[in-house]
């Protein structure tokens, strides 16, 4: 980045962080310690009660790829994980303590804002509405940027800590919510209806999650590197938390930094990756289980790592990073076609509401957002973007022009060889569930497993299925109307991999197998691997995804683990003749939340 713009973008981070501070002190409201200095939010009006156990502690590892998480592992250089396993029993996933899933997949995109919202609802992201780190609303007619990616502005990631911004987009009701338990949260993204929220001093968090921001670079020693202090400091407000506050039923801590940190790792990001896990995510582990061990609820608490998805090494020049220039890339192709390009900027001038088209960047994918362009067919005439583009007339158009610049890079030689697959699909009513991609073959649109059938592409993995659980249902039209997948994975020489975004070291997002094979364990010091896989099996089945993250909790939660004596100072004591000693459901009476009554079953709001 160059350095005016890194400067730019500090100052108004800074401006309106102490803006945003001074009005929450002027409100009292529950927000003013978060904002000042970091530390906790109470998100429920009425907390529930400290409840016995059993406990479940979700460890969420962004970017963690699941065979750089398993190679830190049983390196010996990350004893705290190791020990939370025990000894490895055979080539089946399972551990004296735990079991480890051998193939579960994350979502399309494998990206972390839709990954984490489809972990932690176990819907898929047209029912989610969450479906990218960034993403265009037609009917509001605005730009979300939790995780910017071809934007600048951090406005949204400052919104998401203090304000519940992904929570307020989800359209499904969260795993704290479908619990009904006592819960808590740290760092993650997903929050909604959890009863406590912690991070660090949010315009902390603001500008390290602007390393998103194109051209973003980081320092690699792990005292001054602003990722680890994240991670590190994240823990302290967590525990102060369960001090204050009693032990949580459920409690997500959540770690990001390895994610930025393998994003900017100047060499070898994957063994970086896994370095990053051994030095800094293993202890701050082992601090966390230390704590649950003095409180004396380790041995009552299941322990579950999940991470939302992998990592795939790229090449930092401009020639592999299809970035946001508006005259070259993909805008360029759209503008050839006769479209007008949305600016690349969070919220645009009330001058620049012309736009025709939209791009939002998820990695190794594009979402392409067309206009009706009968509604706003001159320059200064805002589009009607409540109606779907036309088919013939607006989209594939931008299918043909896209596909065609992909074969010669005739307007913007960047592009030339540069995409793997063009998606679109017919366009449908406001209202309705959106249909399926399908896939352009250079004449006509065919059906994914048409396609796969007649061009087979074992390295993209669970392509059809995959992509139906990415683009068809209620909010299906916030993936877009065209979409790309630029050429990636480990299979291609990494001087034939692109992606869309400012320059990285690293990417992800494509369903190649190392973006898309992430780790799903179970521990338990009071349950073999052998009994955590029966259950977990018996939940997830023999094609397990994140999705499945949700209904595993919700059965561990019912699951009984051997009762031992709590020391009565701990967070996790309740005086005898409390009447939080109550069960919360009593007997003959209905559970508070139905979704409990059933934990294996998947949500509604999930397509098969």
């Amino acid at each position: 980045m160059r350095p005016h713009r890194l400067i730019i973008i500090v100052v108004r981070l800074a401006l309106a962080a102490t803006g945003a501070a001074i009005l929450s002190l002027a409100a009292c409201t529950p927000a003013t310690k978060l904002l000042f200095s970091g530390g906790e939010k109470q998100v429920k009006q009425h907390l529930r009660p400290v409840e016995p156990g059993p406990y479940v502690l979700v460890f969420g590892f962004d970017g963690a790829g699941y065979d750089q998480l398993m190679e830190a592992i049983g390196s010996g250089n990350a004893p705290n994980l190791h020990a939370m396993l025990g000894k490895k029993e055979g080539d089946t996933g399972v551990y004296a303590h735990a079991y480890s899933m051998p193939n579960v997949l994350t979502i399309l995109p494998s990206t972390t804002v839709a990954a984490w919202s489809s972990i932690f609802t176990g819907a898929t992201p047209p029912y989610t509405g969450v479906p990218g780190n960034e993403w265009f609303v037609r009917e509001e007619m605005r730009f979300y940027a939790p995780a910017p990616v071809s934007v600048d502005e951090t406005d949204d990631t400052y919104a998401a800590v203090t304000d519940d911004l992904v929570g307020k987009a989800l359209r499904t009701p969260t795993l704290f919510k479908q619990a009904g338990v006592k819960s808590a949260v740290s760092l993650n993204y997903v929050y909604r209806s959890a009863d406590y929220y912690t991070t660090v001093d949010p315009t902390s968090m603001v500008s390290i999650m602007g390393e998103f921001v194109k051209g973003a670079v980081g320092a690699d020693d792990d005292k001054k590197n602003i990722y680890v202090k994240l991670d590190r400091d994240s823990v302290p407000k967590m525990l102060d938390s369960i001090e204050d506050h009693g032990m949580p039923k459920l409690q997500v801590c959540y770690f990001p930094g390895i994610d930025l940190y393998t994003h900017v790792a100047s060499s070898e990001p994957l063994k970086t990756e896994v370095g990053y896990i051994e030095r800094i995510t293993d202890p701050l582990v082992g601090q966390v289980l230390d704590a649950y061990k003095s409180y004396g609820v380790l041995d009552q608490t299941y322990i579950v790592i999940i991470a939302d998805h992998g990592h795939t090494p790229v090449l930092r020049d401009p020639q592999h990073a299809l970035g946001s220039e508006p005259d070259s890339g993909p805008p360029a192709v759209v503008k050839k076609v006769g479209f007008r390009p949305r600016k690349f900027a969070l919220k645009p001038g009330p001058d620049e509401q012309d736009f025709q088209s939209v791009f939002a960047y998820q990695g190794a994918i594009s979402y392409v957002y067309l206009a009706d362009r009968s509604t706003c067919p001159n320059p200064g005439q805002t589009c009607d973007w409540k109606k779907p583009p036309r088919f013939e007339k607006d989209v594939m158009p931008v299918v043909r022009a896209m596909y065609k610049e992909n074969l010669t890079g005739k307007f913007t030689p960047r592009m030339k060889g540069t995409l793997d697959l063009i998606f679109a699909r017919r366009t449908v009513p406001p209202g309705k569930d959106t249909l399926p991609y399908e896939i352009y073959d250079g004449k006509r649109l065919v059906k994914i497993s048409d396609y796969l059938d007649e061009h087979p592409r074992p390295d993209l993995i669970d392509l059809d299925r995959r992509m139906r659980w990415l683009s068809v249902g209620p909010y299906g039209n916030r993936v877009g109307d065209v979409l790309l997948l630029t050429k990636s994975g480990l299979n291609r020489p990494i001087d034939k991999r692109f992606y869309f975004s400012g320059p990285y070291n690293s990417w992800h997002g494509s369903p190649s197998m190392q973006d898309s094979h992430i780790p799903l364990i179970v521990a338990s010091q009071s349950h073999s691997g052998e009994e955590l896989k029966e259950l977990v099996d018996r939940v997830a089945g023999d094609k397990p995804t994140e999705l499945d993250l949700t209904p595993i909790v919700r059965a561990l939660l019912l699951t009984p683990v051997p009762v031992h004596t709590v020391p009565p100072d701990s967070p996790a004591a309740i005086p005898a003749n409390s009447p939080e000693m109550a069960p919360a459901n009593p007997a003959g009476a209905p559970p508070a939340n139905p979704a409990v009554a059933s934990p294996s079953a998947t949500p509604a709001a999930t397509p098969q």
